[in-house]
């Protein structure tokens, strides 16, 4: 019986001396992970302070631009807002889109389900949804 308890002490010695090993192992990853937080949040304020400073100076050379700009003759005026007609005009003539289709008054007007969601490349139960559901029934083909 002596040798029970002997061995039952030792086992429980033995637990005794894992359970501190470990909990020496977690105060050290612990330790370890909060420098690293540490070390993180400084690089992060650093950065941050590169954004601002860097957010600064565009805003001075915006204004700096601003200034410069008010010495511009009218006749160059002129020409860029020509130019940007020019573009707008052209994005337009490019990106035209397509005619949109009033989903219930198509329905009301006795179109076929089937064929109103074929010629706007859709499922018949999507077409069914739009025009039940939702608000803004004009869609435009996919």
């Amino acid at each position: 019986m002596t040798v029970v308890y002997i061995l039952l002490a030792a086992l429980v010695c033995y637990a005794l001396l894992v359970l501190f090993r470990q909990q020496a192992a977690l105060k050290d990853r612990i330790t370890r992970l909060e420098r690293e937080k540490n070390e993180t949040e400084q690089i992060l304020l650093h950065f941050m302070e590169h954004v601002n400073a860097m957010t600064e100076t565009s805003v001075r050379e915006s204004k700096e631009q601003s200034d410069q700009v008010t010495d511009v003759s009218p006749q160059m005026v002129q020409a860029a807002t020509y130019e940007k007609t020019e573009t707008v005009e052209m994005k337009q003539s490019i990106s035209e889109e397509p005619p949109l289709t009033d989903v219930k008054q198509a329905l009301r007007d006795g179109a076929d389900l089937e064929t109103l969601a074929r010629s706007l490349n859709r499922g018949t139960g999507e077409v069914a949804l739009i025009a039940k559901l939702s608000h803004q029934t004009k869609v435009a083909p996919r």
